[in-house]
C-alpha cells in the first residue's frame, strides 16, 4: 500500500511539473511573439527536466528556443534526439560558465509530422513540393481506409508500408537523409527504421490515432519503432522488423505481424530502451489488441492464437484444405517436436494428402521466446 501511495505521489508530482512547464511555455511563447525574441527555458538542472521541457516544446511545434542549464549540468543533442524522437537538431552555445550555460537549439521535424499537421489544419500551403506530393499520396491512402475501425485501419497502414517500402540504410554525416523520412518511404520506396516510423506515424495521425515513436536498441544497434494507443493502452509497433525483404526477393509476398501492437513481453525480448527515453508505458502482457488475439480474429485479415503447436498445425492444415491463401498463426512453444519446421511441414503435407489436396506453400517459421509464429503463403493449388 505504501509503495502504491508513493507511486501515485510521484505521478502527481510529475503531472504538476509538466503542467507548470506547459503553462510557463505558453507564457514564454506569448511573450516571445510579442517582443520577437527567442523563447528561453526555465532553469534546467538535470536530464529529466530537460526531456520534459523539450517534449513540451515539440508538442507546441517550436522550431527554435534557448535552454538555460544551471548547476553545472548541460545536456547533449543525443539526450534530446533520443528522448523526444526528432530526426535532427542544431545547437549553438551562446554563453558558458561553470554554473550557467545558454544553448540555442533549432529543431527539425519529420516530413510526416509536417504533413499530418497540415492535413489536420486542412492547409498544405506550408509544405515543400516533395512534401505536397507525399501529402496527396497519403490522402489517397486515408480515403481507402475510410470507414474502417481504428484497429483495421492501423493494420492497413502497417501492411501498405511493408508491401510498398524496401529497407535501405546509408550513413549520413549531417542533416536528415531522405531515406530516414516518409519521403524516402513513399516517393523513393526505400527507407531505414526512421523512415518506416515517420510513414506509419503520418498515416495513423491523419486517421486520428494517437501514435508516437520510441528510440532504443536492438542488440547493440540504435533503432526506432512506433507506439500506438488503443482504449487508453499503449502498444509497440515495429513496421521495419515486420517487413521481410529477404522473403519478398524470393517472390514471397510475406509480411510479419509479430510486432503489431506487441506488449512488453514480446517487444522486450528483442528491443531495449532507457526508462528516461520511454515515450509511453507499453502494455505488459498479450491482450485483445495484439494481432493474434484481436477481437476481430474471425475476420481473415487477422491472425490466430493456440495454446499448443499441435492444434496450431492442425488449424493450418484445415485452413489450407479450405483454400485459404494467407494464414497467420501464433502458438505457445510447449512441445519441442514442433520447433523443427521440417517436421511441421511433414505433418501439414500428410494432412493435405489425406484430404487429396495438392498445395504448394511457404511456411515461414519464427521462434520468439516462449511463442512460435507460423506465416503461411500459398504458392499454388492444383485441386
Amino acid at each position: 500500500m505504501a509503495k502504491s501511495f508513493q507511486a501515485k505521489k510521484n505521478t502527481m508530482g510529475i503531472r504538476k511539473y509538466t503542467f507548470a512547464i506547459a503553462s510557463l511555455l505558453l507564457l514564454l511563447v506569448t511573450t516571445a511573439e510579442a517582443r520577437g525574441s527567442h523563447i528561453e527555458s526555465p532553469p534546467i538542472t538535470d536530464r529529466q527536466s530537460l526531456v520534459l521541457y523539450v517534449r513540451d516544446c515539440v508538442d507546441a511545434r517550436l522550431s527554435e528556443f534557448i535552454i538555460n542549464y544551471v548547476g553545472g549540468y548541460a545536456g547533449t543533442n543525443d539526450d534530446i534526439l533520443y528522448s523526444c524522437n526528432l530526426p535532427h537538431i542544431y545547437s549553438k552555445i551562446l554563453q558558458k560558465s561553470p554554473d550557467h550555460t545558454r544553448v540555442l537549439y533549432r529543431l527539425t521535424y519529420y516530413p510526416g509530422t509536417r504533413i499530418a499537421d497540415a492535413y489536420k489544419k486542412n492547409d498544405p500551403s506550408t509544405l515543400s513540393p516533395d512534401e505536397y506530393k507525399l501529402y496527396r499520396i497519403a490522402v489517397q491512402i486515408i480515403r481507402q481506409a475510410k470507414g474502417m475501425s481504428n484497429l483495421r485501419a492501423e493494420l492497413f497502414f502497417h501492411d501498405t508500408i511493408c508491401k510498398y517500402v524496401s529497407y535501405y540504410t546509408k550513413s549520413a554525416t549531417k542533416g536528415m537523409p531522405r531515406h530516414a523520412t516518409a519521403l524516402g518511404a513513399f516517393l523513393d520506396r526505400r527507407a531505414n527504421c526512421q523512415g518506416y516510423c515517420d510513414a506509419f506515424s503520418m498515416l495513423c495521425r491523419m486517421y486520428g490515432l494517437n501514435v508516437d515513436m520510441q528510440s532504443g536498441l536492438t542488440g547493440k544497434q540504435r533503432h526506432v519503432w512506433n507506439v500506438v494507443e488503443h482504449n487508453g493502452r499503449w502498444y509497440a509497433v515495429d513496421v521495419t522488423w515486420d517487413d521481410n525483404d529477404a522473403a519478398q526477393k524470393k517472390g514471397i509476398q510475406f509480411v510479419s505481424h509479430k510486432y503489431f501492437n506487441a506488449p512488453a513481453e514480446i517487444i522486450r525480448t528483442t528491443h531495449t530502451w532507457e526508462k528516461i527515453n520511454e515515450t509511453k508505458r507499453i502494455e505488459p502482457y498479450l491482450d485483445e489488441n495484439y494481432f493474434y488475439l484481436t477481437q476481430e480474429v474471425n475476420d481473415t485479415t487477422f491472425g490466430y492464437f493456440f495454446s499448443n503447436p499441435k492444434d496450431a498445425v492442425q488449424f493450418i492444415s484445415d485452413a489450407l484444405i479450405r483454400n485459404k491463401k494467407s494464414i497467420r498463426v501464433m502458438a505457445v512453444r510447449n512441445d519441442k517436436r514442433f520447433d523443427d519446421v521440417k517436421l511441421v511441414n511433414v505433418v501439414i503435407d500428410s494432412n493435405l494428402v489425406r484430404a487429396r489436396k495438392a498445395i504448394s506453400y511457404y511456411n515461414i517459421y519464427q521462434k520468439h521466446g516462449k511463442y512460435a509464429f507460423y506465416s503461411i503463403e500459398v504458392k499454388s493449388s492444383k485441386n
